[in-house]
């Protein structure tokens, strides 16, 4: 039986400071069903983002476009505070090939602030999912990253971006 796991405790090291329970009527609702788990996994987390009380940012997704390989990352800007902060990066997970020494050193490359596909805005809601593999030693250890957002402007709600972690 797939179960979300909810408790803010078990999120990766790196976001646990900006993560928090789902509210059930945001983004969140798009990942409560774990039909996004790209391997299957019964088990998987899923936390809004928030910096301090703030919970609208703008994104940047990794440049898929560049011809060498980076590792792949996602940045958020807080709408309010400018801080910018990495939610999901893949250099922090042990099974993925970006975690290895001749990846690990490389800095994350990322396109343009993302917009809305309905009304081009830029500011989101944001919650985010981990799968976790049954053989899971860590809070760091994830085979699938998926991120929802929700436009703050039209209201859309949408799976905006996944990577394949392991």
């Amino acid at each position: 039986m797939i179960s979300p796991d909810l408790n803010i405790n078990n999120a990766p090291d790196y976001i646990r400071p900006f993560v928090e329970s789902i509210k059930s009527d945001g983004p969140a609702e798009l990942l409560l069903d774990g039909s996004w788990c790209g391997h299957g996994e019964e088990l998987f987390r899923i936390y809004d983002i928030i910096e301090n009380s703030n919970s609208v940012f703008q994104l940047q997704f990794p440049d898929l476009e560049s011809d060498d390989l980076f590792p792949p990352g996602v940045k958020v800007y807080s709408a309010i505070t400018k801080k910018s902060f990495l939610i999901y990066d893949t250099k922090r997970h042990p099974a993925s090939l970006y975690s290895i020494s001749d990846y690990a050193n490389k800095e994350s490359k990322f396109s343009d602030i993302y917009c809305c596909g309905k009304c081009n805005e830029t500011n989101f809601k944001i919650s985010i999912g981990f799968e976790v593999p049954e053989d899971s030693e860590s809070a760091n250890d994830i085979t699938w990253f998926t991120l929802a957002t929700e436009c703050v402007h039209c209201g859309d709600k949408t799976i905006s971006f996944d990577d394949e972690t392991a």
